[in-house]
């Protein structure tokens, strides 16, 4: 756009100078340069687009957690982001792996006790219906009065002697390896009978590995007993027995 300033300070526009209508008039002519509206401007300013991010494979976030986790193959990442456990930490796992250990052991103890003393009453049982057996044929029980039910240490001879009557009598034989040479009225359990070759005649023992009691004039009904793994005085309340006990 042209502004024309004639001499009389009249603007006009270009088309009527074009036209020389007023040429003889103008004095100033300035030339103004139009401001263009938004959309004539050559270059417009970008419009900012939003950024849309593209999902990572699953390499890429394997290697992003590698970079970013705290390992050896990072020299420079700091010690104390490091994941590891406190001395509290630790003696909190330590005292309670004790304790469950416990308590482990001492039902697996008490378990073995129950289980020895069931096995106890049985073989105790069986014995007394042997000697019953034995009875029927022989009118008489096996004898022998040197064992008192009094008595508490299984580890003694007097435990043993009356233990290898009463084996010879219900087996048969001196050793259950031995044919027997008589009725047998009792068939053991290997892990019911001592057989050590220092022995001339085998005994039996019960679960704990003692010889068990064994008392009979041969007329009354045999006492027999298992004092349980006792081996010194301290109560017959835990023995196991063939009478009841009060």
């Amino acid at each position: 756009m042209i502004d024309i300033t004639t001499s009389n300070s009249t603007n006009v526009n270009e088309s009527l100078f074009a036209f020389g209508n007023l040429r003889s008039e103008v004095m100033v002519i300035t030339m103004n340069t139009p401001t263009l509206s938004p959309f004539h401007q050559k270059n417009p300013p970008k419009k900012a687009f939003p950024t849309v991010s593209r999902p990572k494979s699953k390499a890429e976030n394997q290697e992003s957690k590698i970079l970013n986790s705290p390992s050896s193959i990072h020299p420079l990442t700091p010690r104390c982001l490091s994941a590891a456990f406190t001395l509290i930490e630790l003696l909190a796992v330590i005292t309670i792996i004790g304790i469950l250990a416990g308590l482990t052991l001492g039902a697996a103890g008490a378990v073995r006790r129950h289980g020895a003393t069931s096995t106890a009453k049985a073989e105790v049982a069986a014995l007394q219906a042997a000697c019953d057996r034995y009875f029927a044929d022989n009118n008489s029980y096996p004898s022998n009065t040197s064992t008192a039910p009094t008595a508490v240490n299984p580890t003694t001879t007097t435990y043993t002697g009356a233990g290898q009557v009463l084996f010879s009598k219900l087996v048969g034989s001196a050793k259950l390896s031995v044919a027997p040479t008589s009725k047998r009225y009792f068939e053991p359990k290997p892990s019911m009978v001592y057989t050590n070759a220092t022995v001339s005649t085998n005994y039996f023992i019960d679960p704990w590995g003692y010889a068990y009691g064994y008392n009979s004039d041969g007329t009354n009904a045999p006492l027999i007993w298992s004092t349980s793994g006792q081996t010194t005085s301290g109560g017959t309340n835990k023995w196991i027995t063939s009478w009841p006990k009060m």
